[in-house]
Order: C-alpha cells, then sequence, then structure tokens
C-alpha cells in the first residue's frame, strides 16, 4: 500500500512539475513574441499599448474559438465509417463557421489597428506572424531533437 501511495505521489509530482515547464514555455513564447513584433513593427510608445490591446483582444477571441470548436469535436473520429452524409454535411458547416470567424476576426482586428497604424504595417503584421511562426516550429524541432540525442 506504502508503495503505491509512494508510486503515485511522485507521478503527480511529475505531472505537475512538467505541467508548470509547458506553461513556463507558452508564457516565454508570448513574450519573445511581443518583442519580435514590437521590435519588427518598429512601434512607437503611443501605438505600442494600443497595438497590444487590440492584438490581445484578437488573440483571446481566436483561442476561445479554436477552443469551442475544439471542445465541440472532441469525441468524433472523422475516419468513422459510422458518420451519415447528414453528420458529415453538419460538421463541414460547422468547420466553415469556425473558418469564418476567424475571418472576422482578422477583419476586426483591421479595422482596429487602421485607427493609429497604417494598412502597411498591419499587412506586414500577418507576414511577421507568419515568420514567427515557422521561426518558432524551428526552434521546437531543434529542442526536440536535441532532447533526443
Amino acid at each position: 500500500m506504502k508503495k503505491i501511495i509512494l508510486l503515485t505521489s511522485i507521478i503527480l509530482a511529475f505531472n505537475t512539475s512538467n505541467a508548470q515547464k509547458q506553461r513556463i514555455s507558452s508564457e516565454k513564447i508570448d513574450a519573445y513574441k511581443k518583442i519580435y513584433l514590437t521590435e519588427r513593427l518598429n512601434l512607437d510608445q503611443k501605438n505600442e499599448s494600443k497595438f497590444w490591446k487590440a492584438y490581445k483582444i484578437y488573440q483571446d477571441s481566436l483561442k476561445e474559438n479554436y477552443r469551442q470548436r475544439r471542445l465541440k469535436y472532441r469525441t468524433i473520429n472523422l475516419d468513422s465509417s459510422n458518420f451519415s452524409e447528414k453528420e458529415y454535411e453538419q460538421y463541414i458547416a460547422d468547420f466553415m463557421d469556425y473558418e469564418k470567424r476567424k475571418i472576422d476576426l482578422r477583419a476586426k482586428l483591421i479595422v482596429d489597428l487602421k485607427e493609429f497604424m497604417s494598412l502597411k504595417k498591419t499587412g506586414k503584421l500577418f507576414r511577421l506572424e507568419d515568420e514567427f511562426r515557422k521561426e518558432m516550429m524551428k526552434k521546437l524541432q531543434e529542442n526536440r531533437k536535441n532532447n533526443k540525442e
């Protein structure tokens, strides 16, 4: 009995510390993204706070949109032959709604940014987001490769 309790405690401690590491790395990525975008967009102090307020609302809305979609379809296996044509039709309709909401959120961000930032910088923002994502993916792949060795 003592061994089971000890083993369970060790597993819980490991999972807790591992979850904290993941949270910290997510926070580090967000901080790095903030520095990355601020520098490359060349934001002045006056517009920087406005930009980050609008961008945070956009990011939070995107996350919530994704979370709602993921929760709805967590248990669905699309490879299942049990799906009827009507169920696939509903899935596709829901997927299209999800994609439309993403586009609407991006359009709202553009409208919000137009109040204090040029369209040139706004266009640059979307390119920089892609570059940042690629850079982070490359670093994560390198870290995984180094950890395996």
